[in-house]
This record gives C-alpha cells, sequence and structure tokens, in this order.
C-alpha cells in the first residue's frame, strides 16, 4: 500500500506544480519526443490535467491487478507496485525537465 501512496504524491506534486507555475508557461509545451522536432511534439498544456488523472487511474487499476494478481504473496503484489511506480518516477523526471526548460531554472 505505501507504494500506491508513493506514486500518488509524486503526481499530486507534478499537478501542484503544474498549477503554480500555470501563468508563466506557454500554451504549448514538448511532451511528444518521439517525433520529429518541432511543432509535432507540442500538445497544449491542458493536456496535463488529463495526463495526471490518466496516470492517477492507471495507479487504481494497478492496484486492483495488484491486489487480484497477488491475494496471497505480497511479493507479487509489490513487484507489481514497483513496476507503476517507476513509470510515474520516469514520467516525473521528463516532466521537470520540461518545467525546468521553460522556468529557466
Amino acid at each position: 500500500m505505501t507504494l500506491f501512496w508513493i506514486g500518488v504524491i509524486v503526481v499530486l506534486i507534478m499537478a501542484g506544480v503544474m498549477a503554480l507555475f500555470w501563468s508563466k508557461l506557454p500554451p504549448q509545451l514538448p511532451w511528444l519526443y518521439s517525433f520529429p522536432f518541432g511543432e509535432k511534439q507540442l500538445i497544449g498544456k491542458i493536456w496535463f490535467v488529463w495526463i495526471f488523472a490518466g496516470t492517477e487511474g492507471v495507479l487504481v487499476l494497478t492496484r486492483l491487478l495488484a491486489n487480484w494478481a497477488g491475494k496471497n504473496d505480497v511479493t507479487v503484489q509489490n513487484t507489481i507496485m514497483v513496476g507503476v511506480v517507476t513509470a510515474i518516477f520516469l514520467m516525473a523526471a521528463s516532466f521537470f525537465r520540461v518545467m525546468m526548460i521553460f522556468l529557466n531554472v
């Protein structure tokens, strides 16, 4: 259960940073780095609200899956949750890198 709350807190921190600096950010931010350089990489900053909500939804679904898959085995539950929390940390690293670019940190 601790891993679940770590994931929730990381997403809430990202949402808080986004809300705090909302007015300082441009209308579009680079996020889709798999596309060629240019406008195809940009998404509207409102999309981050949906990304954060979707991430929380995936986190809840993963917690339910972990409980179902590892009913009698805590190791299975923890392994599944470590995977999703790792993905959230990777997303947070990308998010904070984008924020640092535009906030001149």
